[in-house]
């Protein structure tokens, strides 16, 4: 199996499923801003990730973790009652558009834009955004993860998303803080971090 990455990008997310799941797995490193790449994504609009696995090929880091978790099947990772998978979904479905809509957005003006092409504007915008968004997140002091006591798929997506808003001087909540450290001190993380940043 062949994983398309590259630093600081969603396929870190792709890793880390791997990485929980147990499978054995290799990352080939994409040339994504180079006017000449060496090593050029598959995908058929060049981004990462990329997943190939034997015969099947899948783009977008969603769908790609969708089918490891099914071909990889770990019930507490990713149960298989449609119950307990729907609150799964409704976490992973806020993570992908309410959350990460204003923090991408952000984390490009701050990340990917040159200082001189940045609008402040925009970044003061997408702060506020962020800011409120953020706000709207609440983790259950029952639970110690999202959805229950088990690490699963969902905390993946936020957590990762979270952590870019900490990269962006995003105001967190202790709580929220508290999470984000608590997931990426998994080793699951830092294995999945050192492979993505190779």
């Amino acid at each position: 199996m062949k994983i398309y990455t590259f630093p600081r990008s969603r396929s870190l997310r792709v890793l880390w499923t791997l990485e929980e799941l147990g499978v054995d797995y290799e990352t080939v490193r994409v040339d994504m801003f180079s006017d000449k790449p060496k090593v050029k994504s598959p995908h058929s609009r060049g981004k990462v990730p990329l997943m190939v696995d034997g015969d099947v090929s899948i783009e977008e880091t969603f769908a790609i973790c969708h089918y490891l978790c099914n071909k990889h099947p770990k019930e507490t990772f990713y149960p298989s009652d449609i119950k307990e998978q729907s609150v799964i979904y409704s976490y992973i479905s806020f993570a992908l558009t309410d959350l990460e809509s204003p923090i991408w957005n952000l984390l490009k003006q701050l990340v990917f834009i040159p200082e001189e092409k940045r609008s402040l504007s925009l970044v003061d915008y997408f702060k506020i955004e962020s800011e409120n968004v953020t706000r709207q997140f609440k983790l259950d002091k029952d639970n110690e993860w999202v959805a229950g006591d088990n690490f699963t798929l969902a905390d993946i997506f936020l957590s990762h998303t979270l952590l870019w808003a900490r990269l962006c001087h995003v105001n967190l909540s202790p709580t929220i803080n508290d999470y984000i450290d608590r997931a990426i001190s998994r080793r699951s993380y830092i294995q999945a971090q050192e492979k993505n940043n190779l």
